[in-house]
Formats: C-alpha cells, structure tokens, sequence
C-alpha cells in the first residue's frame, strides 16, 4: 500500500473499482470481460486494479458481494420500518428481481455462480454468503413466531429457503427475458407465499 494511503482508502478505492467493474461484465459477459477493459471504464492501468484485486475472479467475487450485500441491506431496512407481516412483505419485496438495479444483481451473480462451478474455494465462500443472507430472513419470521403472527413449530430456516428458492427462480427467468415477469406479478406471487405462511399459522 502506497505510504500515507489509509485502510479505508484502499476499500474505497476497491469499491469503486468494483462498480465500474460490475457494469463492464454486465455489458461485455465474463468471459468477454478483460482487466484491461475495467481498467479503461475507470481510466486506469490493468496495474493499478492488480495492486487492488489478484484477478478478474477476485474482482467478481467483491462485486457480486458488494451489490447483494447492499440489496439485503435494504432488505432489512424495509423490514425494520414496518410492522408484524408487513415487515416480512417489505423485505422480501427488495429481494424481487422487479427493477433493473435488482435485475442486474442477479445477472452478477449468475455470472459469478458460473465461474464457482468445479472450484471450491469460489463455491464454499458463495455458500456462506448465501446461508448469512438467509438468516436475515429466518430471523424475521422467528420474531414473528415470537410475536404470535406465525405458527411456532414452522421451522424458519426452511420458510427461508423456501421464499429465497421461489425468488432465485423468478430470477433466473427474469435475467433470461425481463418480461417473463411483472412487477405486480412478481409481487402477487410473492404474497401468495406469505399467505401460505399466514393460512399455516391458523
């Protein structure tokens, strides 16, 4: 690291090589995408990016993390600004893949699930990241088994895989054709699933 540069210099820095590098590999595809190409979006040097990032995985990698853990950021800020049911609807709503902001996350992590095929360092650190971001979602529905509004023995964990299963899929179809689904189709089938949780809680 340079002298004088701090900590959160370099992250900053990381950060915003990282959201120019995730609109070239939306525009370009990964395997089409070079670290010269990311370089010239920010008007650097592929030198300067390899003091910063190893490889074009590791860019991926930061990327992909950076623009989902903003989303479940979001998640959870909805979730908190509501009350009972409603907090669960908002955060799954931020979770939909139902603008184009949120379209290209997932276009991202497509990529990136791709390239983690066959290593399993990429494989595992995707795995945690999916059961971290999973948890956000079982804790809410745990407090709401707390709080009466769901049936106690629901296991939240599988409601959470449930719910998440049921948004990667529509996303998978959404990445493919954008108009595969609505936006208001997209939130009719996400408070089909919430009433089913509701209708068990009965």
């Amino acid at each position: 690291m340079a002298r004088g540069r701090t900590k959160g210099d370099h992250e900053i820095k990381r950060i915003e090589i990282a959201e120019a590098a995730y609109k070239v590999f939306l525009r370009l595809g990964l395997e089409r995408t070079s670290l010269a190409d990311i370089a010239r979006e920010i008007g650097n040097t592929t030198g300067v990016l390899r003091h910063y990032f190893a490889d074009k995985d590791e860019l991926l990698l930061f990327a992909k993390n950076l623009v989902f853990d903003r989303t479940y950021e979001r998640a959870k800020g909805a979730a908190d600004r509501r009350e009972g049911l409603d907090s669960i609807r908002a955060m799954i709503r931020e979770l939909l893949p139902a603008n184009s902001e949120s379209i290209d996350g997932y276009r991202l992590l497509a990529m990136f699930n791709g390239s983690a095929i066959g290593d399993s360092r990429l494989m595992k650190l995707q795995d945690r990241r999916n059961v971290r971001h999973a948890l956000l979602l079982a804790d809410l529905i745990e407090t709401l088994q707390k709080k009466g509004l769901l049936k106690k023995d629901l296991d939240p964990r599988i409601e959470a895989a449930s719910i998440l299963a049921l948004i990667d899929g529509l996303a998978e179809q959404v990445i493919m054709l954008r108009s595969a689904w609505t936006r208001d189709q997209l939130t009719a089938l996400l408070d089909r699933q919430i009433d089913h949780l509701v209708r068990m809680a009965r």
